[in-house]
């Protein structure tokens, strides 16, 4: 009885230790330049986040061919130091209700550059 009890807080400490999984989703997909709606489409996101260890989403319309992805650069340094990036510039995250409780939108950094999405797959 104390093995099996033992056993069970182990597992518990270890799957604490960090969440990891996938998200899809599809939605609308939207890029904001300047503050003007320039595409909006049907996309389809796909979001993979460990915890402590990575994340990376990427976001593709139906028609158009656009592609968006997002994730973490600067491999090699802690989590804690490293950058967000989109289509490989830096950027930053909203998390702001601007449609539904399921927007989230990305910036990229120096630009007037947003894309937004509303899967609910962050």
């Amino acid at each position: 009885m104390k093995t099996r009890l033992a056993l069970c807080l182990y597992a518990g400490l270890l799957s604490t230790a960090a969440w990891a999984g996938c998200g899809e989703g599809s939605g609308q997909c939207y890029y904001y330049q300047a503050g003007a709606l320039k595409s909006r489409g049907a996309c389809q996101v796909t979001t993979c986040a460990a915890t402590d260890q990575y994340f990376y989403t990427t976001w593709e319309w139906q028609k158009g061919g656009n592609k968006v992805s997002i994730g973490l650069g600067d491999e090699g340094k802690p989590i804690s130091q490293r950058r967000l990036m989109l289509n490989g510039k830096p950027a930053y995250a909203l998390s702001v209700p601007l449609k539904d409780d399921k927007m989230v939108c990305y910036g990229v950094i120096g630009t007037d550059e947003l894309m937004c999405n509303d899967s609910g797959n962050f």
